[in-house]
């Protein structure tokens, strides 16, 4: 795998910044970066069969509007329905992208946090809960998870809110897994019954960008994660062989404001005003993928096909969802009177995805 000079100075770079901030880390961070954590070895989930789908392929919505309630109600009924994931009685884990204490599109909106809630809760869910961890220069995550509102919006609308920094964990050992062939991933996520996944749309210095595959590192033992190898080539294959243990049942991604430039804990923002929905999260990234390169303001995702972006050429060889365009189905919507712009925006993802 070829590295650019640029690439290796900027892995140093990570490196110089993330070494001397760790530590003036707390202890327990410290120690979990020196230790093995304690964690029974279990089996990788089993890939769910995704129910949002139609004449064979994945259903993406994207949808447009101002109320993320509205937006998600409409995206829903554009995809097949909750209904479809049965989540009477049943356990619900939402994990939305804290990485730090910045608003949106750094972290995802609480707004839409509380709107994914409240449409769980509505659909029987005998528990929600709502869970992430930090980066790891930027623990606490408890003190991010207050500073974003993600706490207080995810309490009002009826969920726990949980914090992974601390375990328990549990060990895997993914077959097909090449880059990280041994890793922890969090027991509170491994064990619910439904796993939903709330990114935010956002480009990475390191990963060229942030979606579906790239938030489950949020839920890895800081020992395994990527910003750790900073010297390593193989940061996307890395993000993606971590979605092995576990599957998201559904994907919802925060694009009401996303990033366009620059990332993952701070970047240029742009104003999208939509959300997009998917049970399977290659189809998922590859429509991000084309929503952020519609901006033309982040070289490294450009020049390129879409299915030749690492992250999703990896998870196509390892069978995490779709393996191109010709399985992907997009249904779009506005919830707004006001929605030319969008239209323009749509039209350009389209060609984008399957051109």
């Amino acid at each position: 795998m070829n590295t650019t000079r640029r690439e290796l100075f900027n892995r140093l770079g990570l490196g110089l910044s993330v070494w001397p901030a760790l530590a003036l880390a707390p202890r327990s961070v410290l120690g979990s970066l020196l230790f093995e954590p304690a964690g029974d070895p279990v089996p990788p989930k089993s890939l769910p069969a995704n129910p949002f789908t139609r004449n064979g392929n994945a259903v993406v919505a994207m949808v447009h509007g101002k109320d993320p309630a509205a937006m998600l109600q409409a995206g829903l009924e554009l995809i097949g329905g909750l209904d479809a994931l049965a989540l009477e009685g049943k356990r619900v884990l939402i994990k939305p992208n804290v990485v730090n204490d910045r608003p949106p599109p750094t972290t995802t909106n609480p707004q839409v946090v509380a709107a994914v809630v409240r449409a769980v809760k509505r659909s029987g869910a005998a528990e929600v809960i709502v869970a992430d961890s930090s980066g790891l220069i930027r623990f606490p995550t408890p003190r991010n998870l207050d500073a974003t509102g993600i706490r207080v919006a995810a309490e009002q609308a009826g969920a726990r809110v949980l914090s992974l920094d601390e375990g328990p964990w549990v060990r895997l050992e993914p077959a097909g897994a090449r880059s990280l062939p041994r890793y922890y991933l969090s027991k509170s996520v491994y064990d619910a019954d439904v796993f939903i996944n709330v990114p935010v749309v956002k480009t990475h210095r390191f990963a060229e960008y942030s979606c579906c595959l790239k938030n489950l590192v949020g839920i890895t033992h800081p020992r395994y994660r990527p910003s750790l190898a900073f010297l390593s080539g193989d940061w996307h294959e890395r993000i993606v062989e971590l979605n092995l243990g576990v599957h998201p049942h559904l994907n919802i991604a925060d694009g009401t404001t996303i990033m366009i430039a620059g990332g993952p804990t701070s970047g240029t923002a742009a104003p999208a005003d939509l959300l997009l929905l998917s049970g399977d999260r290659l189809a998922l990234d590859a429509v991000a993928i084309a929503l952020i390169r519609a901006f033309g303001a982040w070289p490294k995702l450009q020049g390129k096909r879409i299915w030749d972006q690492r992250q999703l050429r990896r998870g196509t060889e390892l069978g995490l969802g779709v393996s191109g365009p010709d399985r992907v189905e997009l249904l779009v919507r506005s919830t707004s009177d006001d929605h030319a712009e969008f239209d323009r925006l749509a039209e350009a993802v389209r060609r984008d995805v399957f051109g």
